[in-house]
């Protein structure tokens, strides 16, 4: 296990000179999460940025797809979380390019725009960041919609998510939570009207 303490940064895989830069990274996980691309062309463009050949000798196809992996996950040294068999994106490289930016900045005094960095740095200092904006988003986009919830309350909480919400499709509602809901918008609208035509009267609601 690699450990940044004792090792030095890597700078090539199995022989193969690497761009270790925090850009490639990124551009890599833009490529690999691309739904404008086959899964051929994702492998060659992120071996493409990743592996420094001048001479165009790229790795065995069983390489290129070792190292692109080994790259992008090997800074982690924590257990893998499992998988549910649905997997949901909740942070975006341009999207939170901003909240991103500003906490390194503020955090750090590391301005992204001008660093140079290794991949593996920016992937440890990315995930230990304090509270911030950024943080404050992702816990929007994973947060589970409580079930005991009021109803005015979930609302307020799927709005909220569907503001920060990087996927077009939200989640389900269950018919108890779908109930729950109408009955809400039924009150609220109900009372939006009252209000409305007791202040045409001159009635102040109580």
């Amino acid at each position: 296990m690699f450990n940044i303490m004792l090792d030095k940064l890597p700078t090539e895989y199995k022989g193969y000179p690497i761009n270790s830069d925090f850009r490639i990274g990124i551009q890599i996980f833009q490529v690999l999460s691309s739904d404008e691309l086959t899964d051929i062309e994702k492998t060659y463009k992120a071996c493409e940025l990743l592996f420094d050949v001048g001479n165009g000798q790229f790795p065995n196809g069983n390489t290129m797809e070792e190292g692109i992996q080994w790259f992008l996950s090997d800074w982690y040294t924590d257990n893998p979380v499992k998988s549910s068999g649905k997997e949901h994106k909740d942070m975006d490289y341009d999207i939170d390019q901003w909240r991103i930016f500003s906490a390194f900045l503020t955090q750090f005094g590391i301005n992204l725009n001008e660093a140079d960095m290794h991949f593996w740095v920016f992937m440890g200092l990315l995930s230990t960041l304090e509270e911030c904006a950024f943080t404050r988003v992702i816990d929007v986009r994973t947060r589970k919609i409580d079930p005991k919830a009021k109803p005015s309350e979930k609302e307020a909480m799927r709005k909220v998510k569907e503001r920060y919400a990087l996927e077009q499709a939200e989640e389900q509602l269950t018919p108890q939570e779908q109930a729950e809901y109408d009955a809400f918008m039924r009150y609220a609208n109900k009372r939006k009207k009252a209000k409305a035509d007791t202040q045409k009267e001159g009635v102040p609601l109580t």
